[in-house]
């Protein structure tokens, strides 16, 4: 009876062209299916300013404030869901320090494909602008109320997003909004700006 031989070498050229196959099949079918992807996008497609001003009595400076904002976040893939795997956060800041902010959406929210979800935030009160600006934040906020456009006030997302159904990890969602408004002049009894361009957030 002939002596069978064991073969531990490299795999014969017929089978490793078509492991390769194979491999290349696995890779490129859900990319060619799926199409390339697109992280979601943001913007602020509205916002009003009725009151950012330093306020206060008695030696106490406080920062006032009255803003409302809408958020749009867009997924414009064409075949995955956007899903939340954090929470989705938002900062209003100024000079890079948080004075007010809310949850947009919760942990496991998804925007369907080629869909877009707007939230609504609004935020309003006063507090000590020396705790929530800094020094350097309060003398910034007087420099700019004089000059008359307000550039340092921002709005930061954050959260973590997956999508589905192709499992291609989670991406970490940090962008900036910059919410640069004119002081306006009261006109009809109110001092409301509103912001009638899109602001992208890159």
């Amino acid at each position: 009876m002939p002596r069978r031989e064991e073969y531990d070498g490299p795999c014969c050229v017929p089978c490793c062209v078509c492991l390769a196959n194979l491999v290349i099949a696995l890779v490129v079918f859900p990319v060619v299916f799926y199409g390339v992807l697109h992280q979601v996008r943001v913007t602020v497609t509205d916002a009003s300013l009725s009151r950012f001003a330093l306020a206060g009595a008695n030696g106490t400076a406080l920062l006032a404030y009255d803003l409302s904002l809408t958020v749009s976040v867009e997924n414009p893939n064409e075949a995955m869901r956007a899903v939340n795997t954090a929470p989705l956060e938002a900062d209003i800041r100024f000079a890079g320090r948080r004075f007010d902010g809310a949850r947009l959406a919760a942990k496991g929210g998804a925007i369907p494909e080629e869909k877009s979800t707007r939230f609504h935030l609004a935020a309003a009160g006063e507090v000590d602008a020396a705790q929530a600006l800094g020094s350097d934040g309060v003398a910034e906020l007087v420099r700019e109320t004089v000059a008359g456009t307000i550039q340092s006030l921002d709005l930061k997302l954050s959260g973590e997003v997956m999508y589905r159904p192709v499992h291609v990890g989670r991406f970490k969602l940090s962008v900036t909004c910059p919410l640069r408004l004119q002081t306006a002049t009261p006109q009809a009894g109110t001092n409301v700006k509103v912001l009638d361009e899109v602001i992208k957030c890159p």
